[in-house]
């Protein structure tokens, strides 16, 4: 859900609505094969590429790999023999997601790395330099390029523009730009969703494991404490302004230091300040954006069966709106009006907050408890790319 302070976004306008369900069924998804590029690991000396495979990156290639429609031969069958007929989602064996803080916060570019996967490059920007070329060579390849409705789907998991995938293959860019087939999935940008851009969820770091008693609580619409609740680091406008919800008992606000917050930051199994607990235990949980548009905790509130409520203007949600309706599953508030998220929060009614838990509980399940999730989202996003008469009313 979203709002502005004016006219038919009022919080208190804004619940007729029936709740629609995380996504549609896609008429013909079946008819896509899903395939890797033979560039690097899915090549015949894969250890020899000279590459660095990220934890991150490994996950999704080898969900990629068990997804049911994957097809191991098709991309190097496709380039020797094109075929008009078949339509594929393609994704590359070669690394373009250099996300830093995942499995584990706080460490240098080089940490999270797969130990097989090392190599002597000094550091993240020469990786993705690499990758330019193939990102060229499958965009111009004939097996993508024999049916206009194949895709292929980049990952883009930088959080700083300098080296987006846009950025730091400008020099080539033109060769790809232009090509609607290609279509980038971002982590953290400030460009709404169009035809060639979808969001990438953040990975999870430290996610909630919920037992079959809380889920089920979250079915049945069980009372939780708190209303709304954010602990983090103190940093920036927005996280000051939620200090002044701390007089409500509804209203859980814990804001430390940086230096006081980093040993639950660096030390996955630290929950010192209850941070997991405090989440099963509300409603809503804050997600304002911190040194980049996206935050890990959106998918970790996510895990707890919490909506999550977004400060980050203009961030590109996960997937797309025909993969998941993110206005029946979190709210977005404008950075300019966080001193209204008491006011807007109480005016959702019970049975529709209820559905909205369940909702970011289902989103959590499908697509980003794990990379499985990720490819079945980019898969279905990129397939309702094509038409939109695909969806199914």
């Amino acid at each position: 859900m979203s709002y502005s302070s004016t006219g038919d976004n009022n919080p208190r306008n804004k619940y007729s609505l029936k709740l629609l369900g995380v996504d549609k069924d896609l008429i013909g998804e079946e008819d896509y094969e899903v395939v890797t590029t033979n560039y690097g690991w899915n090549g015949d000396n894969p250890h020899n590429l000279n590459f660095t495979r990220r934890i991150l990156a490994a996950e999704f290639y080898n969900a990629t790999r068990a997804h049911p429609r994957y097809n191991s031969s098709a991309w190097a069958d496709l380039e020797k023999h094109p075929d008009p007929t078949r339509k594929i989602v393609a994704f590359l064996d070669v690394d373009t997601c250099v996300e830093f803080n995942y499995p584990s916060y706080g460490g240098k570019w080089w940490h999270n790395i797969e130990e097989n996967y090392r190599n002597n490059t000094h550091n993240y920007r020469s990786v993705l330099d690499e990758s330019c070329q193939y990102i060229i060579k499958a965009a111009t390849s004939p097996a993508l390029l024999a049916n206009s409705d194949s895709r292929l789907v980049l990952l883009d998991c930088s959080g700083a523009k300098f080296i987006y995938l846009r950025n730091v293959c400008k020099h080539n860019r033109s060769a790809y730009a232009n090509n609607d087939q290609v279509i980038t999935a971002y982590m953290s940008t400030m460009r709404r969703q169009s035809a060639d851009k979808i969001g990438l969820p953040p990975p999870a770091v430290k996610p909630i494991d919920l037992t079959a008693i809380e889920r089920w609580h979250i079915q049945t619409c069980e009372k939780r404490k708190y209303l709304f609740s954010f602990q983090g680091q103190k940093k920036g406008k927005t996280r000051e302004t939620l200090l002044q919800f701390k007089q409500y008992d509804d209203m859980y606000i814990n804001i430390r230091s940086q230096r006081r917050y980093a040993r639950d930051l660096l030390k996955g199994a630290n929950d010192t300040f209850n941070y997991k607990g405090n989440m099963k235990n509300s409603y809503f949980g804050g997600a304002p954006k911190g040194d980049n548009l996206f935050s890990y905790r959106f998918s970790e509130i996510l895990s707890a069966g919490t909506i999550p409520v977004v400060y980050a203007d203009d961030w590109l949600l996960p997937f797309n709106e025909h993969v998941v309706n993110w206005t029946n599953c979190a709210v977005v508030i404008p950075e300019s009006q966080v001193n209204k998220t008491r006011e807007i929060l109480l005016a959702i009614p019970d049975d529709v907050r209820c559905n909205m838990q369940k909702c970011a509980l289902e989103v959590w399940d499908r697509y980003i408890a794990d990379r499985a999730g990720w490819v079945r989202g980019l898969v279905r996003s990129a397939v309702s790319t094509n038409d939109v008469n695909m969806i199914k009313p």
